[in-house]
């Protein structure tokens, strides 16, 4: 997926980021269903997939940048079944001063089977990068897009607010 990347004309960060992959029996999944820890495995690749192939690939290598998870909650609607053909849709939702807020939703055809919700943040060798600074970096001025409600009550509930 990385090398691959570097062939590629980097995205728009607010576009869909899709990484496709077959559950595999005894790596990802026992018998029968996927792990819950290999959902957490694919969700980070798929967050590097949109690192890779976002307009952030640049600089991210040049001033070693890299995203951190700070928070997240994943629902499973169905379970992820051995030999299943899966794709993973991560998108960029919003950010505040501090975070960024993204979807990852695991679909099998057009069904979503799992969907989470990841707040995190872009760490540096100088420490943590506010949204502004990061666009400032990029040389970008883009305004957060609308929180949707279920992430500002996600944000709420997380803050005990």
């Amino acid at each position: 997926m990385i090398l691959t990347s570097f062939v590629r004309k980097p995205r728009d960060l607010l576009d869909d980021f899709e990484l496709n992959f077959w559950s595999v029996p005894f790596i990802d999944t026992d018998f029968s269903r996927l792990f819950t820890q290999t959902y957490a495995l694919f969700m980070g690749l798929g967050r590097w997939n949109l690192v890779f192939n976002s307009q952030f690939r640049r600089a991210a290598l040049k001033n070693r940048w890299v995203p951190v998870t700070t928070a997240e909650t994943l629902s499973y609607r169905k379970s992820i079944k051995a030999f299943a053909s899966v794709r993973l849709r991560t998108r960029l939702l919003c950010w505040d001063e501090k975070r960024f807020y993204l979807e990852q939703t695991f679909f099998i055809g057009d069904q979503v089977h799992a969907q989470a919700f990841v707040q995190g943040l872009i760490r540096g060798p100088n420490g943590h990068l506010r949204p502004t600074e990061f666009f400032q970096a990029l040389g970008v001025e883009n305004k957060s897009p609308e929180f949707p409600p279920h992430i500002r009550a996600w944000i709420s509930s997380m803050n005990g607010t």
